[in-house]
């Protein structure tokens, strides 16, 4: 889920942010803004998920070992996304290049979190017994 917002979120800031004009009777600039919403609420829904524990096995098995990512991780990541998604910025986006590098370093800082808490995530599960 996280990875599908993701990519509706960059899917949607091109035509948001760079095409103007009609495609078939809609608006590109609309039309770029709604992807961005759906993949930023799919993005944050699949954030939220990463702090949720594994079920315990059956009675009498071993406990199953876990990953939790921390709740400031968690809120950092959130925040990154509602930052990218925003159309309010530290930096506008009309003085280029420095308006875009924002956007794109918290992008790439949300990008590299992801992977690292995917990372992890698959090797607490390797090591379960």
């Amino acid at each position: 889920m996280v990875w599908l917002g993701l990519l509706l979120v960059v899917a949607g800031a091109v035509p948001a942010l760079t095409m103007d004009g009609d495609l078939c009777g809609v608006d590109l600039t609309v039309a770029g803004a709604a992807l961005m919403a759906v993949g930023a609420v799919l993005l944050v829904a699949g954030i939220l998920r990463l702090r949720r524990r594994r079920r315990a096995g059956p009675p009498g098995a071993a406990a199953q070992a876990y990953y939790r990512t921390s709740t400031g991780k968690i809120v950092a990541m959130v925040i990154a996304v509602v930052y990218i998604v925003s159309p309010v910025d530290l930096i506008p986006d009309v003085f280029l290049p420095f308006g875009i590098v924002d956007d794109a370093t918290a992008l790439t800082w949300l990008l590299f979190a992801l992977g690292q808490e995917y990372t992890r995530r698959s090797r607490a599960e390797r090591r379960a017994p």
